[in-house]
């Protein structure tokens, strides 16, 4: 039974919609699909090793083609990485969390230690207090207001556009965007954003219509960097690829939780589009104070 339950709710949950009443359960399964596909392979595994010759081994086949299907799902909706290409970029994504207790000035040394191109923080009044040190050596820091520091793009060469928005009316300031011209000259889009958790029906929904209406308008080359709440192979991230035709990484990090390591589960994501690729991605900030590893990605563009 529970090797059944587990693949019932592994293979299927991704196909049930958020509006639907089994809508949050299912937002919250869908990223948790591989770990359920395998916990249905081994305790099929056990059933036959019981002596459950008919279940067991029609359990197993049954586990087996919904993790190849997964896989396949992957393959189609992400981009392997380039690491022979040169990269334009170097995007650092991190939650501060906003119940961190380091000191802001910790968190940002840090992010300034690798020396990245772009800088964005996600429940950036974690590091609000630290903005001095990041106005110190990017020429351009978005602003931020006491208790309206949502999302903070710090930035080597001022963009030639910047503004923000609101994907739902919970948590505004939510979604920024920076045109970004490269020191050799190339043009991308970047998007910085943090998403609410999925299961959050009714206003998730609703955010994630705006957020890929707005990712399919940025024109040419565009990367999306952030919080998403969601893994590459959940429905959210497969509507997005739908509808913006972005790709995840083909090798995410885990990011959440912080404790489980690179056995976590990768819900903070980098997307590219237009011809823009990713070179490495590497996890961030494991032991900075937040329940969530950043990311350093480096981007390749066209």
């Amino acid at each position: 039974m529970a090797a059944a339950l587990a693949l019932v709710a592994g293979a299927g949950a991704r196909f049930i919609p958020g509006s639907s009443a089994a809508g949050p359960l299912a937002r919250i399964l869908d990223s948790l699909a591989p770990w359920l596909l395998a916990g249905a392979l081994m305790l099929a595994l056990g059933a036959t090793a019981l002596g459950l010759c008919r279940l067991g081994p029609g359990l197993m086949a049954a586990a087996l083609v919904a993790l190849a299907g997964l896989g396949a799902l992957h393959l189609r909706q992400s981009l392997p990485a380039l690491p022979g290409q040169t990269p334009d970029l170097r995007i650092l994504f991190f939650n501060a969390c906003i119940e961190n207790e380091l000191p802001a000035e910790t968190i940002v040394r840090a992010a300034l230690g690798p020396d990245p191109d772009i800088i964005i923080f996600a429940e950036a009044e974690a590091i609000a207090a630290a903005l001095p040190l990041l106005q110190a050596r990017y020429d351009f820091v978005s602003p931020c207001q006491p208790g309206a520091c949502q999302i903070v793009l710090a930035a080597r060469s001022r963009p030639r556009r910047f503004w923000t928005m609101s994907l739902n009316p919970a948590w505004p300031d939510r979604y920024a965007v920076a045109e970004i011209e490269t020191a050799g000259g190339k043009r991308v889009f970047l998007a910085g954003l943090q998403l609410l958790k999925p299961w959050m029906s009714g206003l998730a929904d609703t955010e994630l219509e705006r957020l890929t209406a707005q990712l399919g308008w940025l024109p040419g080359p565009a990367v999306a960097i952030g919080d998403f709440n969601a893994a590459p192979w959940s429905r959210t991230l497969s509507l997005i690829h739908r509808d913006t035709g972005m790709a995840t990484a083909r090798l995410p990090r885990a990011t959440w939780p912080v404790a489980a390591g690179r056995f976590g589960v990768p819900i903070d994501q980098v997307l590219v589009g237009g011809g823009a690729r990713l070179v490495r991605l590497s996890p961030f900030g494991e032991d900075l104070g937040s329940n969530h590893r950043g990311l350093l990605a480096e981007i390749t563009l066209p």
